[in-house]
């Protein structure tokens, strides 16, 4: 009898640790692939292999809470298989997502300065140049903000830079705001470099 229970119990600690670690991977990417229209279009299986994943953790938890009985609810047959089979899933979907961050680090090394939840963050916002304005002091020195314009097309471009005591720094050109974040930032910060020379 106390073998039985010393089985029951083992399954129920590894059931229950292997539960937390899938629930802490599936919180954080849940965020990512469910609410970020830019990942789901760059990353279209990894972003269905998550839809997937979602689904199916979401009836483990039905299931789960059918049955208060710890005992009972986490030694049911295939349950930790099938908890481990969801957790080699996440981890390919957060390989593919540490993946395409770093494509984006590469393209704009300063994103190396920002966490990967700061940069999901302005990838998500990177079409809002107002919103992606809150990052920059993370992304540049002594950047608080940009003053922002439309251009001709009626396109939202950069006019000049703010530092953070309010000195203001005209750009020698208008740098447009359109397209994908890192491109525009590449932009800016090349706008950065040329008006500075031209003040020396």
């Amino acid at each position: 009898e106390v073998s039985s229970w010393q089985k029951k119990l083992m399954m129920a600690d590894a059931v229950i640790s292997v539960w937390f670690e899938v629930q802490r991977t599936w919180t954080h990417l849940e965020s990512i692939f469910m609410s970020s229209e830019d990942i789901r279009k760059q990353l279209p299986v990894d972003s269905d292999r998550f839809d997937k994943i979602d689904h199916d953790f979401k009836i483990l938890m039905q299931e789960m809470a059918i049955d208060t009985n710890v005992i009972k609810a986490t030694n049911r047959d295939g349950l930790c298989e099938r908890l481990e089979e969801l957790q080699q899933q996440l981890v390919l979907c957060e390989k593919a997502l540490a993946e395409y961050l770093e494509t984006k680090r590469l393209f704009f090394p300063r994103f190396y300065f920002v966490s990967s939840a700061d940069l999901l963050d302005i990838l998500s916002i990177g079409n809002q140049p107002r919103l992606v304005m809150k990052h920059l002091t993370k992304l540049f020195d002594s950047i608080a903000k940009l003053e922002l314009g439309k251009d001709a097309n009626d396109d939202i471009c950069s006019l000049g830079m703010y530092a953070k005591d309010g000195e203001y720094v005209k750009f020698d050109e208008n740098s447009e705001c359109v397209g994908p974040v890192e491109i525009w930032l590449n932009k800016i910060q090349i706008r950065m470099r040329s008006s500075l020379r031209s003040y020396m």
